[in-house]
């Protein structure tokens, strides 16, 4: 696992958007065998495939999150982790 804080920068925060976008490369990373999980804090966290469970956390614009990857390759995590805040920046 690799787990890395963003900062959710969408002008009104974990809204459907951002959600949708990170529920579907979720989906698609799972194919792979990757996990991904989202929260404020490692006992929040949520699978990021879930759009409800994701928008259950109503996360602001400007709040900093965990973004937990179930893989141990540093350099996809890379790739990810900046897939993830492409889309944490959605509006």
């Amino acid at each position: 696992m690799i787990t890395r804080k963003l900062v959710v920068t969408a002008k009104v925060g974990l809204h459907a958007r951002p959600v949708a976008l990170l529920a579907k490369l979720a989906t698609e990373l799972s194919a792979e065998g990757i996990s991904v999980r989202i929260g404020r804090t490692e006992e929040q966290m949520v699978a990021a495939n879930s759009s409800l469970r994701m928008l259950t956390l109503k996360i602001a614009s400007g709040e900093e999150v965990l973004v937990e990857l179930g893989t141990t390759d540093a350099d996809r995590a890379e790739l990810i982790f900046s897939q993830v805040a492409e889309a944490l920046a959605a509006d």
